[in-house]
């Protein structure tokens, strides 16, 4: 099942967008289309003041995308998705899959946006407060970005490009899932063991690094060719923080080969730091 994935400001006109295209997909194309929206299960908007909620949120629109994207037909995802490594995550899925993906950026301003949110019902308004808490977090997406390959961005008055956007999905071929994104079998029965040392032999990698280098320098990164940019300043809870969400991430596609989990986890690390 193709995926558009939808994202942009809240109350930026996305559900708009993703009526839009349902709609052509279903009565001009023919196919069977599936809507996925945050909206059937965000019912008050100040959930996005509250961390773990607004987790438990992405975990749910996840769980519901891995469970329709290997029917046919068309999903659309249509939420904020406003952070790069949550995106990359929803590649990982759909690469999975063997299906082909876009992105499309609604691209209203914050001062458009604002005046949208407070035409809606009060119980469907964000408050200022989680408004420009989630304006400042926002990761805007970039077409050179595979997970974000290929990147459809429209102004609020643009018409949607939905022939463009038909032969993204339908006229090429997926991606072929490779070991970083298809589920494989325990094979090896020290991964978990491999999993921690490999990743946290990264981290420190990148920690030490800092103490004698500067900013634009490369750091070569153990059992592995790749080579980390120093583009700032990385503080070790960052680097860990994103290192567990690898964890957990990598149990569902284990490896046994070291180089590749070496691989994976710095893909993984360069997509999770802004």
């Amino acid at each position: 099942m193709p995926l558009i994935l939808l994202t942009g400001f809240p109350a930026s006109g996305k559900s708009t967008r993703a009526q839009q295209l349902k709609e052509y997909f279903s009565t001009i194309v023919g196919k069977n289309v599936v809507l996925l929206s945050e909206n059937e299960i965000v019912r008050n908007k100040h959930i996005y003041s509250d961390a773990n909620k607004e987790k438990e949120l992405r975990s749910t629109l996840k769980s519901e995308l891995q469970r329709l994207i290997s029917q046919d037909g068309i999903l659309i995802l249509d939420g904020g998705n406003y952070i790069k490594g949550y995106r990359y995550e929803l590649y990982c899925s759909s690469k999975s899959n063997k299906t082909t993906q876009c992105t499309l950026h609604i691209d209203t301003s914050s001062e458009q946006a604002w005046k949208q949110n407070l035409k809606r019902e009060e119980n469907c308004q964000y408050s200022k407060e989680n408004f420009d808490a989630l304006i400042m977090r926002y990761e805007a997406p970039d077409g050179r970005n595979r997970w974000d390959a290929p990147l459809f961005t429209i102004q609020p008055e643009d018409e949607l490009p939905f022939e463009e956007i038909a032969e993204a999905l339908c006229g090429r071929k997926a991606p072929a899932p490779n070991q970083s994104t298809q589920s494989l079998p325990l094979t090896s029965t020290n991964f978990l063991y491999e999993l921690d040392c490999v990743t946290q032999e990264i981290v420190n990698r990148v920690v030490e690094a800092q103490k004698t280098s500067v900013i634009g320098d490369e750091v070569s990164i153990p059992n592995s060719t790749e080579k980390f940019l120093l583009k700032r300043r990385y503080q070790l809870s960052e680097l860990s923080r994103i290192r567990r969400q690898f964890i957990s991430f990598a149990k569902t596609h284990p490896v046994d080969d070291i180089p590749r989990l070496a691989a994976m986890f710095f893909q993984y690390l360069t997509s999770h730091l802004v």
